[in-house]
């Protein structure tokens, strides 16, 4: 058993899931340099279900992993065409190389509920920060700013999951009228930056919408994440 399986079976033994998700390294064989961590809040899945298996062989459901797969080609390889094809083949070879991890490991609805969140990264942040390490990210992308009342990804794990980070900064966005917040945390001898960025499936960001207003500005923010800290 390996040290995820074994993560997951203390995890599973600790907690009533109705439904546990598993995620983590997608594909150890082409997990590739830098580690690139992506953070998202939960799942909408009802029954146990080996995420990374999905990723690997069958790229999961379009809506969300299109532009993670976007994403990812930004970061690793630089390349300033923006990609249109996130196919299901272009977008398993994307997802291979990340690792992706759910703040909250039981599955629920379409829209995780705040409160259900937060008493879940409160109540399990160790085991969070045991698959972060895991993972050995040299970047954690944060999928999901503050809303409604609902803190981001990127403060939850501020707040509850790393015991040291620095303060808060900030660079402008090179489309939107914008700041992207981000901090470093000290993970195994080592600071990371953590970015506080949208959900891939976000509609309307600062009045753009559509995908040429939309996700190709995204795409480019990446490139200037990928200049900035890889």
């Amino acid at each position: 058993m390996d040290k995820f399986e074994e993560l997951f079976l203390k995890w599973q033994n600790s907690y009533n899931f109705q439904a546990f998700i598993k995620d983590g390294i997608v594909d150890s064989e082409h997990y590739t340099t830098p580690h690139i961590l992506f953070v998202l809040r939960d799942m909408n899945w009802q029954t146990d279900r080996d995420l990374r298996f999905d990723l690997r062989d069958h790229g999961s459901g379009w809506k969300t992993w299109n532009n993670i797969g976007r994403w990812t080609k930004a970061l690793l390889d630089g390349d300033e065409e923006y990609p249109y094809d996130m196919s299901i083949p272009q977008r398993v070879e994307q997802l291979r190389r990340i690792a992706v991890l759910n703040l909250k490991k039981e599955g629920g609805v379409s829209r995780a509920q705040g409160d259900e969140l937060l008493e879940s990264v409160k109540t399990q942040h160790g085991l969070i920060l045991e698959e972060v390490c895991l993972c050995n990210p040299e970047i954690i992308i944060c999928c999901g700013l503050s809303s409604s009342g609902m803190p981001g990804n990127a403060d939850l794990l501020k707040n509850y999951v790393f015991p040291e980070t620095s303060e808060w900064m900030q660079f402008h966005s090179c489309t939107f009228d914008r700041e992207w917040w981000y901090y470093y945390a000290n993970l195994t001898d080592k600071k990371i930056p953590i970015i506080s960025f949208c959900h891939p499936q976000v509609t309307n960001l600062s009045g753009y919408r559509g995908h040429e207003a939309l996700f190709n500005p995204l795409y480019r923010d990446m490139l200037e994440i990928r200049r900035k800290f890889l």
